[in-house]
């Protein structure tokens, strides 16, 4: 997920520039969200924060009316987000050399003069900003998951855990700050997924990788960011062993045995 920031002082045009990256995140499916869209830099410098640090597309007009610039905004969010994207949306185009005075690094600088070309800009920069958003570094497996609305990128490493949801022929994806409903079954996703992950339950799929804790008089799984999921009885020493290893390979295995104990017994 990237999440996209506007600051834009004057009301009609933040509004515009909002509908233009919601049409153009729908259009070409980009596993994007407009966070924040706001005419106070205060509120772009501050909500970021309570996004838990997601990769983040900041889209900056330059005269804020404010006491200071959208240059020196994307200045201060540099320092503090070294890996955003930072976009200046003006009609200011004789201050760009400023960047270079702040040390903005700016992925791109969209003047807002021609509408229609405006547009397209508005809509390749959000492509090409996603497209480097999913080359940057980290644990590179990743699955792909559609639903009713995008076609999502998800990496392994952010995925919680997975769950049978209360609608019918669908899973729930669970990441740290986010849940996605997808058509699927549990059975069918754990043939493509890696071996940090381990079937705990007939309605769970945990990724051992990302749990806290297990409460093992309730066979409760707490999970990195407070949320819990359930490991059974007969999936449980399977569950330890592979926090131990460090692996969930095996989580076959011992369902088969177990079926194999279950019917000998």
């Amino acid at each position: 997920m990237l999440n996209v920031y506007i600051c834009e002082d004057n009301k009609q045009q933040r509004e515009q520039l909002e509908r233009i990256v919601t049409h153009s995140i729908i259009r070409q499916r980009l596993d994007m969200k407009v966070a924040l869209s706001s005419g106070d830099y205060l509120d772009i410098l501050e909500q970021p924060r309570c996004d838990g640090g997601l990769p983040s597309l900041f889209l900056l007009d330059i005269d804020l009316k404010a006491d200071i610039n959208g240059i020196q905004l994307g200045g201060i969010l540099r320092d503090r987000y070294p890996d955003c994207f930072i976009v200046f949306v003006t009609t200011h185009s004789e201050l760009s050399y400023l960047t270079f005075q702040y040390k903005v690094e700016a992925f791109d600088f969209i003047i807002k003069d021609n509408p229609e070309q405006f547009h397209m800009r508005v809509e390749e920069c959000l492509r090409k900003a996603y497209e480097r958003h999913l080359k940057k570094g980290g644990d590179s497996r990743r699955m792909t998951i559609e639903t009713d609305e995008a076609i999502i990128n998800v990496k392994y490493e952010d995925v919680l855990f997975f769950e049978t949801s209360s609608s019918p022929h669908k899973i729930k994806l669970h990441e740290r700050n986010r849940q996605i409903e997808f058509y699927g079954t549990l059975k069918e996703l754990e043939k493509q997924l890696d071996d940090r992950f381990y079937r705990c339950h007939k309605a769970y799929i945990v990724n051992v990788d990302n749990i806290r804790e297990i409460d093992k008089l309730k066979r409760v799984v707490h999970m990195i960011n407070g949320e819990t999921c359930y490991v059974s009885f007969r999936y449980y020493s399977g569950l330890v062993k592979a926090m131990q290893s460090g692996t969930a390979e095996g989580s076959l295995e011992d369902d088969s045995l177990q079926k194999h104990r279950a019917s000998t017994y």
